[in-house]
């Protein structure tokens, strides 16, 4: 019996006679994972928070560093951010997407040795990600995190520079040996366009129960918002932009009136229709950008949760009000309403304002129903661990590193 081994480290053994091709690149037993991004984690929202997980709970066998391009320089053992120059995002003026460089992203990743490159977005980084995978002939995972081509179309307006979008975004995944979805919804909505079903796998998402909990719960910062227990506080997290549906908020907001249903609605994050909805929303609390710290404290002093958005293909955010322990309304379209139990810990709303109106109606009447339901929910976000989540994206790193062994007779 012949053994092929690499750093002292049995990778193979096979019967004398036989010719042995084999290529392993990771050593000392490690898969090293360099993972792109165009969000750097100065920005708080889905991408990052996915990422900071990744890194947070990586098993000991995964060696993972993201890259990613920032305005400042950031250099540490799992984070490595290049100072590159920033241009506003078409139709997202208050956001920019950095210029990567290229050259040293691969002088990088072969000082760092990487076995598997990982483009989470189809930006310009992960652009850089398709070429320092090609010059160092690595493998390359795909997740799918956000739907760009709706994103396009709605904030353009125009059908035609969505499509346009989808078919691009089918060049970089189309080169990853396998592609992550974060939502069976997801994973429908490319196999529809194209997409190649036998590469798909689903990556759903997870929650940290401490770090979002009701026992963030603080009546100060209710008393600020000026709520109570007979005006509840409806709460959206996210970035204000019309992606995410929030053009029905004031007609949400005038049914509820209508009714004589005491509410306030607090809109926690930033982005281009806050002017809209402030002269719209009258008596609301914007928050602005809070950090990750302050989002938990707003999640657990609200007491109900709305997601209007039908672009989004998972919505952490979801799961994060859940485990802080509020009942939820997510739409009927997109990922989110994979990410919580109808009629158990909220409910899933299709139509217009007026159907979620209805929808909050038992929940701002009955505190019974609300803290039912919010129970309901704290109990199904212990089920969405992260250490669980993970484990099929962490599973692909190891399968997809080069590792071939052919006997040739």
């Amino acid at each position: 019996m012949v053994k092929i081994s690499r750093d002292d480290n049995v990778v193979a053994s096979f019967p004398e006679g036989h010719t042995v091709v084999t290529r392993r690149a990771h050593t000392r037993g490690r898969v090293r994972v360099a993972i792109f991004t165009d969000n750097d984690f100065g920005k708080v929202n889905g991408v990052t928070t996915t990422l900071t997980a990744v890194l947070r709970h990586a098993p000991p066998d995964l060696a993972i560093r993201v890259y990613t391009a920032a305005c400042t320089e950031q250099d540490d053992r799992e984070y490595l951010a290049l100072k590159s120059h920033g241009v506003p995002i078409p139709f997202y003026a208050e956001m920019k997407m950095y210029l990567p460089r290229v050259a040293e992203y691969i002088r990088r990743a072969r000082a760092d040795r990487v076995d598997v490159i990982h483009l989470t977005t189809p930006g310009p980084v992960g652009l850089a990600a398709m070429r320092v995978a090609r010059t160092l002939d690595l493998p390359m995972v795909g997740s799918f995190h956000t739907d760009l081509a709706a994103y396009a179309a709605l904030l353009s307006g125009s059908a035609w520079l969505g499509t346009l979008m989808r078919e691009f975004m089918r060049w970089p995944y189309g080169r990853c040996n396998r592609v992550l979805v974060p939502s069976e919804a997801t994973r429908r909505l490319l196999i529809g366009a194209k997409g190649d079903p036998q590469r798909m796998l689903v990556w759903s998402r997870g929650v940290d129960t401490n770090d979002f909990s009701p026992a963030h719960r603080c009546e100060r910062l209710r008393a600020g918002w000026g709520v109570s227990d007979r005006r509840p506080a409806i709460l959206y997290v996210g970035r204000v932009s019309a992606e995410k549906g929030l053009h029905l908020l004031p007609a949400i907001q005038a049914a509820l009136d209508e009714l004589r249903l005491p509410h306030r609605f607090v809109i926690a994050g930033t982005g281009p229709m806050v002017g809209e909805l402030r002269s719209t929303l009258r008596e609301a609390v914007f928050t602005g950008v809070l950090d990750r710290a302050e989002v938990a404290r707003a999640f657990a002093s609200a007491d109900v949760f709305v997601f209007p958005s039908r672009t989004d293909t998972a919505g952490n955010v979801v799961l994060e009000a859940q485990a802080s322990g509020l009942p939820v309304l997510v739409a009927d379209a997109g990922g989110p309403k994979e990410n919580m139990l109808s009629g158990r810990t909220g409910f899933i709303v299709s139509g217009d304002a007026s159907s979620w109106a209805q929808a909050l109606v038992p929940l701002l009447r009955d505190l019974q129903l609300r803290r039912r339901l919010g129970a309901a929910a704290r109990d199904y976000a212990r089920t969405r661990r992260w250490e669980e989540a993970l484990a099929p994206l962490y599973r692909t790193y190891r399968e997809v590193v080069p590792f071939d062994t052919r006997l040739l007779a």
